[in-house]
């Protein structure tokens, strides 16, 4: 199954191997990433779950264009390229807002660097950041709520 023929509620939020979370508000940058991600294979084996509980892993990913014009203010200014992609997925079963909520925690004990400014600190922002999890009353909320970032410069 393509992403162009998954009916994504959006938000969609995504979990990679290495238990980082990203989030997508919409399709047109769930399918839009830059070079890195494709060169890495960074999306590979990632799992995407859409704002109903419905889940999928990508088994893999392919370029099949450039993701906006040649020409463009964010190119002037030395933006990196972008690719439009399709995924490949594999349909899994759905999860609940809980699960969610438990590998949310566990990407934010696992990657602390990324959720804190620095060191001094930390344990109050990581303490924080866990409590806001534990806030959220949907799974698309996570989107907001954590201020995922999406593949888009990477």
């Amino acid at each position: 199954m393509k992403t162009s023929e998954v009916d994504f509620r959006f938000p969609v939020i995504g979990f990679t191997t290495d238990e980082d979370i990203w989030g997508w508000p919409d399709l047109d940058t769930l399918t839009k990433c830059g070079s890195m991600t494709l060169k890495d294979r960074m999306q590979d084996g990632m799992e995407l779950i859409d704002a109903d509980g419905r889940r999928w892993r990508v088994l893999s990913v392919t370029r099949t264009g450039r993701a906006g014009p040649l020409l463009s203010l964010a190119r002037l200014l030395g933006a990196p390229p972008q690719s439009r992609i399709e995924h490949e997925l594999e349909v899994l079963e759905p999860v609940t807002l809980k699960e969610v909520q438990t590998r949310a925690r566990a990407s934010i004990k696992a990657h602390p660097e990324f959720w804190s400014e620095g060191e001094e600190g930390r344990d109050a922002e990581l303490r924080n950041r866990l409590a806001d999890v534990e806030g959220v009353t949907t799974i698309g909320s996570l989107l907001e709520t954590l201020g995922l970032d999406t593949f888009e410069s990477y």
